[in-house]
This record gives structure tokens, C-alpha cells and sequence, in this order.
């Protein structure tokens, strides 16, 4: 019985290594469909990968490139957003999500902080969720000690700098934890969408036969503010809300 288990590991490490080797990792594999312009292939690919739950920039950023090629603009941007979503300091990203923009028909701003929020997120962005969170408990732990060497010191000098050193840890402390919290926020609300339809209304309710507000093509890029049913309503970079159907746009 023993010898038996013995063969059956040695046969399920050898198939393991055999589908291993027969294996051809995708970022080998994008850079000759590319060559031989199989975008199809491309985004059949990077789709199956993000379905099986590789979520990467990179997987991101060339679906993107491939839709772009494919002439599909509303999803060439909808992937590079996610891209530059999970790498916001890629020059890559940033170009091609740029540029595939100012390809999109509609004379709409695109949604935009104001300078005091851009800051903070580039700020915030700088560090991912778990160094921010790892800052955030090393300040508390300086917090802590310098709480207790302030209290309990009896030298004049070793209590200032506990002083400065708890007001330190407190500030730090904090700032990181809100860094933390927002960069989590960012990544996992998901309150921004792309409409991928090519063309659409936006409505003043959230019913067929309501009102047109304005129409939009493909690519535009809106803030989800409230849900009801099929509909969400929705705020364009220029301001104004209205509602539009779920399935016409895609999450961020």
C-alpha cells in the first residue's frame, strides 16, 4: 500500500510538470500576437486570465492596447482606468488612457478632483493599502512608547523628546491610516464606470420613456451616485446627473 502511494505522488508531480512545461506564460505569448496583429487572441486571453482571477495592471493595460487596435474605444478606455487604477504612477497607462480620450467624440470634460483632492490621491497613492497600513501601526507603536516615556521620565530633556516624538506618531500615524483607508476605498468602491454603449441617453428619470438629458457615445467616463432597479444615476464631468441603464456602462 505504501509503494502504491509512492507512484501515484510521482505521477501527479510528473503530469504537474508536464502541464507546467507545456505552459507558455501570456506575457511571452502578447508580444508575437502582437506581431501578428491577433489582437482577438490578445484580449481572448487576457479576459480568460482576469476570469480565473490574475488581475494585473499589466493584464489590464494590454487589453487595452488590443482593443484600441481593434477599434473599440469605450473598452480600450475602460481597461486602461483599470490599469492605471491598480498602477496610478505607470507613464505607460497614463499616455494611452490620455490619448485614447481625446479620440472619444463627445465635448464633455472628463470627471476630475479639484487641486486639494488631486494632491491627496497622488499622495496616497504613492504607497500601497498594506505599507500604508504597516506605517500607520509602527507610528502607533512610536505613539505608544513616547506616551509612556513622557509620562514616567524623570529628566527634563527625555520628556521633550518623547513630546515631539508622541505629536510625530500621533500625525503620522494617522495621515497613514487615512492613506490606507482611501487607497482601499479607491480600489475597492468601484463609483466610477465607463459607458460602453457606442451611443446613449442620459435621462432625467430612471424610465424609457423619460426625458432626454443629453446623448452620449462610448468612452465617457461618469460617477455612479445613486441605483434603482435596471438604472443608475450618474454625474458627467460637466456636472450634470441623470439616469442611464446598468448594462450600457462597466464599472471601474
Amino acid at each position: 500500500m505504501k509503494r502504491f502511494f509512492v507512484v501515484l505522488f510521482s505521477i501527479s508531480v510528473f503530469c504537474d510538470l508536464f502541464a507546467q512545461s507545456d505552459t507558455i506564460p501570456i506575457s511571452e505569448t502578447i508580444p508575437e500576437l502582437y506581431k501578428s496583429q491577433d489582437y482577438q487572441t490578445v484580449v481572448d486571453l487576457c479576459e480568460q486570465s482576469v476570469a480565473n482571477g490574475s488581475e494585473s495592471a499589466e493584464l489590464y493595460y494590454n487589453l487595452g492596447n488590443a482593443y484600441f487596435k481593434m477599434n473599440e474605444l469605450p473598452k480600450a478606455i475602460l481597461n486602461y482606468e483599470k490599469a492605471l487604477l491598480l498602477s496610478p504612477n505607470d507613464k505607460d497607462i497614463q499616455y494611452n488612457l490620455a490619448f485614447a480620450y481625446s479620440q472619444q467624440p463627445d465635448n464633455i470634460e472628463h470627471l476630475s478632483l479639484g487641486f486639494l483632492p488631486r494632491m491627496y490621491q497622488k499622495f496616497y497613492r504613492l504607497l500601497a493599502v498594506d505599507t500604508w497600513a504597516i506605517l500607520g501601526i509602527i507610528f502607533a507603536v512610536i505613539f505608544a512608547v513616547s506616551v509612556c516615556l513622557f509620562l514616567f521620565s524623570q529628566i527634563l530633556l527625555r520628556k521633550k523628546i518623547a513630546l515631539v516624538s508622541l505629536l510625530c506618531g500621533l500625525v503620522f500615524g494617522i495621515l497613514s491610516i487615512c492613506c490606507a483607508e482611501s487607497r482601499y476605498d479607491e480600489l475597492n468602491s468601484h463609483e466610477y464606470a465607463i459607458v460602453v454603449e457606442p451611443t446613449t441617453s442620459i435621462k432625467t428619470e430612471p424610465t424609457v420613456t423619460s426625458m432626454d438629458l443629453a446623448t452620449i457615445h462610448g468612452g465617457i467616463k461618469v460617477k455612479i451616485i445613486e441605483e434603482a432597479f435596471d438604472w443608475l444615476k450618474v454625474e458627467l464631468g460637466n456636472g450634470k446627473e441623470g439616469w442611464i441603464m446598468k448594462e450600457y456602462i462597466e464599472r471601474i
